[in-house]
């Protein structure tokens, strides 16, 4: 199996090279340069935004990159490849944007998951291509990329977790719950509720976006829930 070379991360996905569609409008760009590998690479990450893994066409990509199917084959091996590189691309530009503005979260654990999911919803919105392309490796992977895709997803937790829990103040707990059954329970909520609304976009023609305002409603209102309760008095 060819081995993946770990691409510098994405900026924003504007066209490749001039006209997307026009070979002939590149400039300054010889075949084989390290320019061409990223091109192919942010090509390769609309086309399966945009068609998914099985109907995502190779011609298509080396189109839009303005570039040959050689070259693409040439550093990626094989649409397999190309697809895992797109996603893990992918994947670290989402790392880098959380970390990169994460801000001074709220110190209450419950609030802290509610900033956490607007922040997605901000980066999303910022950029759609990445989100398609992340939403889809997880709901659409053929078989055969899944261990590899689940490997992706351990290394992101192992990344963001211990940054999401630094500095929670637990006082606001009852007296007597455990703190770490406590985290577990809103992972538990905020984790089925994402669960859901990712099968509800890939049923969506937009795979999402347009979900996302009613999205953040509920999960506040679920987020109240977490800190106030469903009774008015606890019951006997």
């Amino acid at each position: 199996m060819t081995r993946r070379r770990r691409d510098s991360r994405p900026g924003p996905l504007t066209p490749p090279c001039g006209d997307a569609r026009d070979p002939s409008s590149v400039t300054g760009t010889r075949p084989g340069t390290e320019d061409s590998r990223r091109r192919i690479l942010l090509s390769a990450i609309r086309e399966f935004a945009e068609s998914g893994y099985t109907k995502a066409s190779t011609n298509a990509i080396v189109r839009d990159a303005c570039t040959s199917k050689g070259l693409l084959f040439h550093y990626y091996g094989s649409k397999k490849d190309l697809y895992l590189a797109a996603l893990e691309y992918s994947v670290e530009f989402l790392v880098d944007y959380f970390l990169k503005n994460l801000g001074r979260l709220p110190k209450d654990p419950v609030d802290r998951f509610v900033a956490w999911a607007n922040l997605k919803v901000r980066m999303l919105a910022e950029e759609p291509l990445i989100y398609k392309i992340t939403v889809g490796g997880i709901m659409e992977a053929p078989e055969e990329i899944r261990p590899e895709l689940q490997a992706m997803v351990n290394r992101v937790g192992e990344r963001l977790m211990p940054v999401f829990l630094r500095g929670i103040d637990f006082s606001g707990l009852r007296k007597g719950i455990d703190r770490a059954k406590a985290v577990q329970y809103i992972l538990l909520v905020f984790g089925a509720l994402g669960e859901r609304y990712l099968e509800v976009a890939m049923n969506s023609p937009d795979k999402g976006p347009s979900g996302l305002p009613s999205a953040m409603v509920e999960i506040e209102e679920y987020a109240d829930f977490l800190k106030h309760g469903l009774y008015r008095n606890p019951p006997e």
